[in-house]
């Protein structure tokens, strides 16, 4: 190990000691001044994560990440990348963000990979490029990715791409729900509650959102009040059925807030969708797997998803 991988690992192990966090802080800025593109990036991470030791600001995060990214570390391009892409801490540059992550993903950074194949299934920035896209996440996969996972599974889940192949799907979600990845249980459930390529099984299903709630995922939350209410897969229960729509409901889950109004005549519309020239990276659109009859009302409703992408790595 080199001196200058001493001192940036001498700094993390500072910076995650609650009795010397300040100290970290301050030996992470050296490194980072000293010309360490890992420290570079990881020291701009400190701007733009709520609670880190030092005052929020997502403009000196962007510099360090930029200075990171043009040394060539794979992270520092992932998070110019996103910066790019988001658009929040610097104006939206979607040509910006294909190149950094780019290079990044062309070092295996996992996440980056994961981003170029959304940017390519959309064509966000992007001619549209299905085969791209699906190599990307491929890609992504292979370093163990949930993202990834997720993103191919549900191109794999949906019957109007070529691909289509349920257990590949089924596969994908239960590697991620492995891992303990929230959506990935909401997946893994509607694939039992619909009978997607396999027999519904609704005791499954209600097992899967059961877990994904006990980690606060907000589809599942929706989906075990629909459960109970209805006496699907449970013992009927209003009282939980409206628990656990109030729990998504105020997470500003659109098919939550919408459930309650029809059953709820007191309650006012609220309507919480934006629209954005980015999509968001959690989760593919696949219609026909995240559709269930609602026989109450006569009707296919739609599931729709809100999580966010969580940093991480």
């Amino acid at each position: 190990m080199s001196r200058k991988d001493d001192i940036y690992e001498n700094a993390l192990s500072l910076l995650n000691n609650p009795l010397t966090v300040i100290e970290g802080v301050n030996a992470l800025r050296d490194a980072a001044e000293d010309g360490d593109p890992r420290a570079m990036c990881e020291y701009g991470k400190l701007f733009d994560t709520p609670g880190a030791p030092v005052t929020q600001n997502p403009t000196e995060a962007f510099q360090w990440y930029l200075k990171s990214a043009e040394y060539g570390d794979d992270r520092g391009q992932f998070y110019t990348g996103l910066s790019y892409y988001e658009g929040k801490i610097i104006e939206q540059d979607l040509a910006l963000a294909l190149k950094w992550f780019t290079l990044s993903a062309e070092k295996g950074y996992a996440i980056a990979q994961h981003y170029l194949g959304h940017m390519y299934y959309y064509g966000n920035g992007v001619p549209q490029d299905d085969r791209e896209a699906e190599r990307w996440f491929l890609l992504s996969v292979d370093r163990e990715c949930n993202e990834a996972r997720v993103a191919l599974g549900d191109i794999y889940a949906n019957p109007k791409n070529k691909e289509h192949n349920f257990d590949l799907a089924f596969n994908l979600y239960t590697d991620a729900m492995k891992d303990g990845y929230p959506i990935a249980y909401y997946k893994v459930g509607m694939m039992h509650y619909n009978g997607a390529g396999r027999p519904v099984n609704m005791i499954a299903a209600s097992k899967c959102f059961r877990e994904g709630s006990e980690l606060d995922n907000i589809e599942c939350h929706y989906m075990l009040g629909i459960m109970y209410y209805y006496g699907k897969g449970v013992e009927k229960d209003a009282n939980r059925a409206y628990r656990y729509l109030n729990i998504a409901e105020q997470g500003k889950y659109q098919e939550a807030i919408d459930f309650l109004c029809k059953i709820d005549s007191t309650r006012k519309k609220k309507d919480w969708k934006t629209t954005s020239n980015t999509v968001r990276v959690d989760r593919l659109n696949t219609p026909d797997l995240l559709s269930f009859p609602d026989a109450e009302f006569g009707e296919k409703k739609k599931s729709g998803g809100l999580l966010g992408f969580l940093r991480k790595k």
